[in-house]
């Protein structure tokens, strides 16, 4: 029991998912229509804004195409959340017409499980039809 009790305070302490921080500097960013086409993730740059809030900003795009998902706004952290207020706009040419999809406003990324990223809850895109899986990595 102690043992447990143990590990358990251990893993609340050091895990970044269950802090009320977010560490500054850089961050993969993924969306999984890019992953698929062999490029590299990108990159997004969190900085301190002070009292718990945090910028964010950064893209992933694929070299060899048009396509990409940028994100630029704010995020706060409650638990295994990222509450995020800005604009992610994503485009992929086989998916809504290869036209981009805005989501503008406030969003919630979310860690699960054992998973080492946030993954964007809102996840369908604006053709109504395709998921997208938008992450960022701790």
């Amino acid at each position: 029991m102690k043992v447990t009790f143990f590990l358990l305070s251990f893993l609340f302490l050091v895990s970044p998912v269950f802090a009320q921080q977010l560490r500054t500097g850089s961050h993969d960013l993924r969306i999984q229509w890019i992953e698929f086409n062999n490029a590299k993730p990108g990159t997004v740059e969190v900085t301190s804004l002070g009292k718990g809030k945090y910028k964010i900003e950064g893209e992933q795009r694929d070299p060899n195409r048009n396509e990409y998902v940028t994100i630029k706004g704010t995020l706060e952290v409650a638990e295994r959340k990222l509450l995020f207020d800005g604009k992610i706009v994503s485009r992929i040419e086989y998916i809504n017409e290869g036209k981009p999809c805005e989501r503008v406003g406030p969003q919630v990324f979310r860690a699960t499980g054992t998973r080492r990223y946030w993954r964007l809850l809102e996840k369908l895109n604006c053709d109504g039809i395709t998921t997208d899986y938008i992450d960022i990595f701790f």
